[in-house]
């Protein structure tokens, strides 16, 4: 149900040459954080080895030590095919403004923006970062090991879930997909699961992953009880979401149904169909 964004270190080729066995939504070449300075070029080399970079995100190092933003790297990479960013440590409108203004002296054709929040002060900015420009930004995310660092905050998910619930509101409320948070938890997968759940129950559609353990923890994970599902299977057998429009409030089995609580279920249905999921497997 999550889509997936796997995060791959360009300076890392063997990851490179396994991306085909990766079961990934999108694919995201790191040159921040998970590189060294030292390792740049040779990631540069490691990237001309795609077949089509227009098909995959990158990250890029995208402000240079004295806080300018890295115009050499973007050229490099806009070269090379990208034309879809994600961008870190953004903080301001005017910082936006500028990074926009570099894709257009380039002439990038339909770029399209992931924004990692990743400051107290990015995370204030909101409004004035998502109303009143055209910025191509398709989705926003939490760079909560940066965020808690800045703070001065000791990680954890407890200490963030306000940040985080932030992003959130912040993604629905202007139209962009909200991308759940990166995880450094690799062996405790029982509390990669815990998180990846809560995140979806709270309202996330994507998450970055940075591990194959991660990634197939998502792919298996059950979204809904059995509890959840012998319910919704047994209110659509009573109503015909094509018509979901035309209803009110309607009863069913003596409980009174609006339509938020359908389009939930209609989730379901859609998790059920696609997990091929059936009464007799969920007996009650």
């Amino acid at each position: 149900m999550l889509r997936t964004y796997f995060f791959i270190p360009a300076s890392k080729s063997r990851f490179i040459d396994k991306m085909n066995s990766i079961d990934a939504d999108e694919f995201v070449f790191d040159f921040e954080d998970a590189i060294a300075e030292s390792e740049v070029e040779s990631a540069f080399e490691n990237i001309k080895k795609l077949e089509d970079a227009s098909k995959h995100w990158v990250r890029p190092r995208l402000f240079n030590k004295n806080g300018q933003i890295n115009n050499k790297q973007l050229e490099v990479l806009f070269d090379l095919g990208f034309t879809r960013f994600v961008l870190p440590k953004i903080s301001t409108e005017q910082e936006l403004h500028d990074i926009y203004n570099i894709f257009v002296y380039y002439e990038v054709k339909d770029p399209q923006w992931i924004l990692l929040l990743e400051s107290p002060l990015a995370l204030c900015n909101i409004p004035s970062l998502f109303t009143g420009q055209e910025y191509p930004i398709k989705g926003i995310s939490l760079g909560a090991q940066d965020y808690a660092a800045e703070v001065g905050m000791c990680f954890s998910n407890e200490r963030i879930l306000w940040a985080r619930n932030l992003v959130l509101n912040a993604a629905h409320a202007y139209g962009f997909e909200p991308i759940d948070i990166a995880s450094m938890t690799i062996q405790d997968i029982q509390g990669f699961e815990n998180e990846t759940i809560e995140g979806f129950k709270m309202g996330y559609t994507a998450k970055i992953v940075l591990h194959p353990s991660q990634l197939k923890v998502i792919k298996n994970l059950k979204y809904f009880s059995d509890i959840e599902i012998d319910h919704a299977l047994r209110i659509a057998e009573q109503i015909d979401f094509s018509k979901l429009n035309e209803f009110s409030v309607i009863t069913v089995d003596g409980q009174l149904y609006e339509k938020p609580h359908l389009s939930r279920i209609r989730r379901i249905i859609e998790y059920v169909e696609n997990r091929n999921i059936s009464l007799e497997q969920n007996p009650f």
